[in-house]
């Protein structure tokens, strides 16, 4: 299950290369809090920021974490999670003002790509480690160099996993065109293993973990051995500029709960485990191995509020550079006709709600 202590709305799965925004209702309104007023009772009280929240299914454990011990409230937000089983529909909402902010990975590429304007201020976290190149027991894919072999190899088209399929084709020496692509999405890979349908896979965690557990599937290698950077598959907080702009606190309060879940995580991963078991189910070993994983590769605070690091926030040889990469990456393989220009990079990506809690604000 989702976010258990609100109101959920699960969307039919979209897909994201497609990009296509006709036919996807809007969910709900938007934007329909604000940050102080009466309680009705003239106390005074601050009044809670009520906002629309998209996430589609993945494992995003601080944001779980921080929904669980109820951080998002004591900062006076009170979002209503809504969430989507891929990008592409969390795109129609952002288009249509019917959500405020937004939780993803390269969706954010997308929305910008069609000119959706919005501001991204958080960094749940990366791929780096969590997602890779999986291989079935008795398969002929052994490495990253049998990939042209002509062998079927499970990539969903659109998503962090065909970027890293591409640049695990350039570091074998090939093309992308030379492996047997077959458009297929991680919590599929199992039957098509079983199966035999294809012989390898790029997947994220949990499911390329579950079927190393559950399968004796072979974990060819992670994103950090192919990437440019070791990194090109962000997962950030974002919203839109009008919310954000109505709501100035919103991003540093939400950076403030999110950074409480992170301590948290770091003093005791069980609680990870518990909130991803609960959204996601399955084992809790494999659970615990995401969680792990994902604090290990996580940045610190400083890291994200001041330049230099590979997922900073300031300047460009961050998370700039790595959404430009992204983006370049998906016009290679045809996903976008255009790569994003440096102004919109630099104008998207706003380090000031970082900046402002690593101060102490």
């Amino acid at each position: 299950m989702m976010f258990t202590s609100k109101a959920v709305r699960v969307i039919g799965a979209v897909a994201i290369a497609g990009l296509t925004l006709s036919g996807i209702s809007a969910c709900s309104s938007g934007g329909t809090g604000a940050e102080s007023g009466s309680d009705g009772e003239g106390s005074g009280a601050e009044t809670p920021i009520e906002f629309e929240w998209g996430v589609p299914t993945s494992a995003y454990v601080a944001l779980y974490v921080a929904e669980d011990q109820g951080y998002f409230e004591d900062e006076g937000l009170a979002p209503n999670f809504q969430t989507f089983q891929s990008g592409a529909p969390l795109l129609a909402g952002l288009q249509s003002d019917s959500l405020d902010i937004a939780t993803s990975g390269l969706a954010s590429v997308f929305a910008l790509g069609q000119g959706i304007d919005i501001r991204i201020f958080g960094f749940e976290g990366g791929t780096d480690i969590t997602e890779g190149l999986v291989a079935r027991a008795g398969g002929s894919i052994q490495s990253i160099d049998d990939l042209a072999n002509g062998a079927p190899v499970g990539v969903a088209t659109g998503t962090c996993a065909q970027i890293s399929a591409l640049f695990a084709a350039k570091k074998a020496g090939l093309e992308y065109s030379d492996i047997n692509v077959v458009d297929l999405a991680p919590n599929l890979f199992a039957n098509s293993f079983e199966s035999g349908s294809v012989d390898a896979g790029f997947s994220w965690s949990p499911y390329i973990l579950d079927l190393q557990r559950d399968s004796g599937a072979t974990i060819i290698g992670w994103d950090t051995d192919w990437v440019p950077g070791g990194a090109s598959c962000p997962q950030t907080h974002y919203g839109r500029s009008e919310f954000l702009d109505e709501h100035p606190d919103a991003a540093v309060k939400i950076v403030r709960a999110l950074e409480r879940a992170w301590a948290d995580l770091r003093e005791d991963p069980q609680i990870g485990v518990t909130a991803l078991l609960d959204r996601m189910g399955g084992s809790e070993e494999t659970a615990l191995e995401v969680v792990e994983r994902t604090i290990e590769s996580q940045p610190t605070l400083e890291d994200l509020a001041t330049a230099g690091s590979a997922h900073s926030f300031v300047g460009t040889e961050g998370i700039v550079r790595q959404f430009d990469q992204a983006a370049d990456a998906f016009v290679d393989l045809g996903v976008i006709a255009e790569p994003l220009s440096a102004e919109t990079l630099k104008n998207a990506v706003d380090p000031t709600a970082l900046e402002a809690v690593f101060a102490g604000e």
